[in-house]
């Protein structure tokens, strides 16, 4: 069966999870909920959080990290 880039081997979910229910607005701080259970953030709109969510995804569908590992990315 061939995983597709929205859904683990793990996870027990079979329906589709849109990347904007994990995105939410904190007066003017973004921030993104993982499948890891943190809050990433904040970030200073929407677009950057939206691309912090995008490398968090690829960095965890990677393969070179364990999802019980913790990863925080942090804007620059």
């Amino acid at each position: 069966m061939t995983n597709t880039p929205d859904k683990r081997s793990e996870d027990k979910i079979t329906h589709a999870r849109f990347r904007s229910d994990r995105m939410f607005q904190d007066g003017n701080r973004w921030f993104f909920f993982t499948r890891e259970c943190t809050v990433e953030g904040p970030f200073s709109s929407r677009i950057q959080t939206i691309n912090q969510l995008d490398l968090y995804i690829k960095a965890m569908n990677s393969g070179l990290l364990k999802p019980e590992k913790k990863l925080s990315l942090k804007p620059q």
